[in-house]
C-alpha cells in the first residue's frame, strides 16, 4: 500500500454483512439438502452391498457429494453440522439391531466402509468450514 508523505493510511472497514435475501436462500438451501441427506442416507444404506465395489462407491460418493454440495450452500459450520447429522441419524438407526434380527446395515466389511467412509467424507468438510464468498449477495 503506497502512502503519500504526511497522510494516514485508509484501511478498508469491514466487508459489509451478507443480504438478507442471501441469508435466507441459504437457510433454504440447507433445510432441502436436510431433507436430501435423509434420502442419500436410507438410500446408501440400501444400496451400499449392491455390485461390489459399484454399490460402496455409490453410496460413499453420495454422503461425499452431499457434503460438497452443503458446503457450497451453507453460511456457518452449523448448516453443515446440521446437513451431517440429518445424514448420521438415519444410517445409525438402520445400523442398530431390531427385534426381527434383520439389519440393514451389518458390522462387516461393507457396513463399515459404508458408515466410517460417509462419516469421514462428511468431517472432513465440516473441518474445511462453510465456503468463502467474495462477491457480495445482491
Amino acid at each position: 500500500m503506497t502512502v503519500a508523505p504526511g497522510a494516514a493510511p485508509v484501511r478498508p472497514g469491514p466487508a459489509p454483512g451478507p443480504s438478507r435475501r442471501g441469508r435466507v436462500l441459504s437457510a433454504l438451501a440447507v433445510a432441502g439438502l436436510g431433507a436430501v441427506a435423509v434420502v442419500v442416507a436410507v438410500a446408501g444404506a440400501f444400496v451400499h452391498r449392491w455390485q461390489n465395489p459399484a454399490g460402496i462407491l455409490l453410496a460413499v460418493g453420495g454422503a461425499v457429494a452431499l457434503g460438497v454440495l452443503a458446503r457450497a450452500c451453507a453460511r456457518s459450520r452449523v448448516g453443515l453440522a446440521v446437513v451431517a447429522l440429518l445424514w448420521l441419524v438415519p444410517v445409525l438407526w438402520l445400523g442398530q439391531e431390531p427385534p426381527g434380527d434383520d439389519r440393514v446395515i451389518l458390522g462387516d466389511e461393507a457396513g463399515l466402509v459404508f458408515l466410517f467412509g460417509g462419516t469421514t467424507g462428511l468431517a472432513l468438510v465440516l473441518g474445511l468450514g462453510a465456503e468463502r464468498r467474495d462477491r457480495l449477495d445482491e
